[in-house]
């Protein structure tokens, strides 16, 4: 009796492990504030534990058009968490992006860190709107941003 409830349990274990449900997934690498189109997305049939969070078949719909909020490789299977929670950028800003070398970058920079970008002249060319009739040059003030992305070095 004790034998054959081991065999029962093993059976039961096995089949409910190889259930498989329909999962959105990446079908190639998207950046960080990607407009999510029909072609970046596919599905898969995977085995998932109940904590690991995905978004079900029945919602790819509602994903296009969405915007990723951080860069996912093709391949990974999406979670609602991953998608910006509005439109990015906000209305009144605007998506710049700022080439540092990398004595310039903070150690740790991250998605999410509060930065202020600070205008300098730095004895180069003078900078956008300021004044060049001998007058006193005008550096714009400095601005208050939120980092979207950082990435590698770029050769």
């Amino acid at each position: 009796m004790l034998l054959a409830f081991a065999v029962l349990t093993n059976v039961y274990l096995f089949r409910s492990s190889s259930e498989r449900v329909a999962v959105v997934r990446l079908a190639r690498d998207v950046a960080a504030g990607h407009k999510l189109e029909r072609a970046d997305l596919t599905v898969a049939r995977v085995a998932v534990g109940s904590g690991v969070p995905t978004v079900p078949e029945r919602q790819l719909e509602d994903v296009v058009g969405r915007r990723v909020a951080i860069h996912l490789r093709g391949g990974t299977l999406l979670a609602a968490s991953q998608l910006a929670a509005g439109r990015s950028p906000q209305q009144g800003q605007a998506l710049v992006t700022v080439p540092l070398k990398a004595g310039e970058v903070p150690p740790g920079l991250a998605p999410g860190w509060r930065v202020r970008v600070v205008f300098t002249t730095g004895g180069q060319a003078p900078a956008a709107g300021a004044s060049t009739q001998g007058g006193p040059s005008v550096v714009p003030r400095d601005v208050e941003a939120v980092v979207d992305q950082v990435s590698a070095p770029d050769a």
